[in-house]
C-alpha cells in the first residue's frame, strides 16, 4: 500500500471515529433535553394535583409555596425538587448547545447563573417550608429566585442571534421573557400597594410569574431538541 493510500486511510478512520463520538454527543443532548420536557410536564401534573387536595388552597389569591404545607405538603415537595433538577438540566443542556455551536458559553454566564440561582433555590424552599419557624427564610429565597429568574432568561434571550442554532427562537424567547420579567416588576414593586388586589389575587399574579419561567424554559428545550441534528 502506497504512503498517501495509508494516510488517507487513517484520516477516514479518523474521521469515522470522529463523526460517532459527535453522534453520541448529541444523543445524550437530545436525551437531557427529553428529560427536561418531561420534568416540567410532570410538574405541572404534579402542582395541579397538589391544588385539588385538602386543604384545597386557592390558586388565585394564595401562593404556590403553600401547597407544601398540609397533609398531602410532600407532592409540593417533591415538586421543589422536580423544579430544580429540570432546570438544572436545563442550564448543562444550554451550556452543551453553546460549547457545540462554537459559541463561548461564557457569553452567557450571568442568565446561566441567573438560572442556578433559581435552580438551587427551588431545592432550598423544598427544605424550608412556608410554615413556622422557615417561613422568613422561605420568603427571601423566593423573593431571590423570582427577581433572578426573569432577569437570567431576558439576558439569555437578547444574546440568542449569535448562536446559529437557537437563532430562530429568539424572537418567541423575548416575548416571554420579557412578559416574565413585567411579571416580576408588577409582583415585587406594584402589587404589595394595591392591598385589595394582593389580597385577593398573590396568587394568580405569583403563578403568572412562576408559568412564565417555565414556559421559557420549555420552549427553548423543545426548540433545541428539535434542532440538535444541526449543531456540528
Amino acid at each position: 500500500m502506497t504512503q498517501p493510500s495509508i494516510v488517507i486511510q487513517s484520516l477516514t478512520k479518523a474521521y469515522g471515529k470522529f463523526k460517532a463520538l459527535d453522534n453520541s454527543k448529541r444523543s445524550k443532548l437530545r436525551q437531557v433535553f427529553i428529560t427536561v420536557d418531561v420534568l416540567i410536564v410532570l410538574y405541572i401534573v404534579l402542582d395541579a394535583i397538589a391544588q385539588v387536595l385538602p386543604p384545597h388552597y386557592s390558586p388565585i389569591s394564595q401562593a404556590e409555596s403553600l401547597l407544601a404545607v398540609g397533609p398531602y405538603g410532600y407532592i409540593m415537595t417533591i415538586n421543589f425538587l422536580n423544579r430544580g433538577v429540570f432546570s438544572l438540566l436545563f442550564v448543562y443542556a444550554m451550556v452543551q448547545v453553546f460549547s457545540m455551536s462554537g459559541e463561548n458559553w461564557r457569553n452567557y454566564r450571568l442568565g446561566l447563573g441567573a438560572i442556578v440561582i433559581w435552580s438551587v433555590g427551588a431545592l432550598l424552599l423544598a427544605g424550608f417550608p412556608a410554615t413556622g419557624s422557615t417561613i422568613g427564610i422561605h420568603t427571601i429565597i423566593a423573593i431571590i429566585i423570582f427577581i433572578a429568574a426573569p432577569l437570567g432568561e431576558l439576558s439569555i434571550s437578547l444574546k440568542l442571534s449569535q448562536t446559529k442554532v437557537l437563532a430562530g427562537v429568539k424572537k418567541i424567547a423575548l416575548v416571554i421573557a420579557g412578559l416574565a420579567v413585567l411579571s416580576m416588576i408588577f409582583y415585587w414593586g406594584v402589587l404589595p400597594f394595591l392591598h385589595p388586589l394582593k389580597s385577593d389575587y398573590s396568587g394568580l399574579f405569583e403563578r403568572l410569574l412562576i408559568g412564565s419561567v417555565i414556559a421559557w424554559m420549555g420552549i427553548m428545550s423543545t426548540y433545541a431538541l428539535r434542532h440538535v441534528a444541526r449543531l456540528t
